[in-house]
């Protein structure tokens, strides 16, 4: 049976799954087999909520949903610094992690490399693992519907600096944080963000424990 799979709008979730959810709202939506246009604009004008899809074969229905929209590869990273601190951007009202679009020919690891050093002038960076891949869906510059896939990587930068954001970009911040004080972060990020945290924070302490027991 293939895996589930997460697509985002904002805050809100498209799920893709193989058994009912438990859900008690007014606000969400369930339906068999597959997701039409009219319903994912239907979900979309809620304002709340979520939609889930169930069938037996969770890839099948994403992969014909994905067919609605323009799709985006980027890549991004979630970065620690020998203080074993991870780098935010806060870009649009919103915390977020550097990452940006994959250029063509170039693998997702030097793209999400490339980013983090141009949106955060972050050097001597070290990809040491890669953390689930996210989507969401958007409205572009053009008013047309996107689904953007991001890779993500686990990173270390072997010296402590301070990152400088790249405010060409409309980044207005680049900060340190411990992530077991990201609060602040949580309440304000996108949904598939949040989810990619507690994904970095699991990969953070099976990381640990292989190393203290390879000493």
């Amino acid at each position: 049976m293939e895996n589930n799979y997460s697509v985002f709008y904002d805050q809100r979730e498209i799920a893709f799954i193989s058994g009912r959810p438990d859900i008690d709202s007014d606000f969400d939506i369930v339906t068999e087999h597959s997701v039409s246009w009219d319903l994912f604009t239907r979900f979309v004008d809620a304002g709340k909520g979520s939609l889930y899809c169930v069938s037996n074969d969770p890839g099948r229905s994403f992969r014909q949903f994905a067919t609605f929209f323009q799709f985006v590869e980027a890549a991004g990273g979630l970065v620690s610094d020998p203080t074993n601190h991870w780098l935010f951007i806060f870009r649009k009202g919103r915390w977020d992690l550097p990452k940006g679009m994959t250029e063509t020919g170039e693998s997702s690891e030097k793209a999400a490399t490339r980013e983090v050093e141009e949106e955060c002038g972050i050097n001597n960076l070290r990809i040491i693992g890669q953390l689930p891949d996210t989507y969401h869906v958007y409205l572009d510059a053009d008013s047309d519907w996107a689904l953007k896939k991001t890779s993500w990587f686990f990173m270390k930068t072997e010296k402590c600096c301070q990152a400088e954001p790249q405010t060409s970009e409309g980044i207005t911040k680049a900060l340190w944080k411990h992530p077991d004080d990201l609060a602040e972060i949580l309440e304000n990020t996108y949904g598939n963000l949040r989810e990619l945290l507690i994904s970095g924070q699991k990969y953070r302490q099976n990381h640990s424990q292989r190393e203290t027991l390879s000493n």
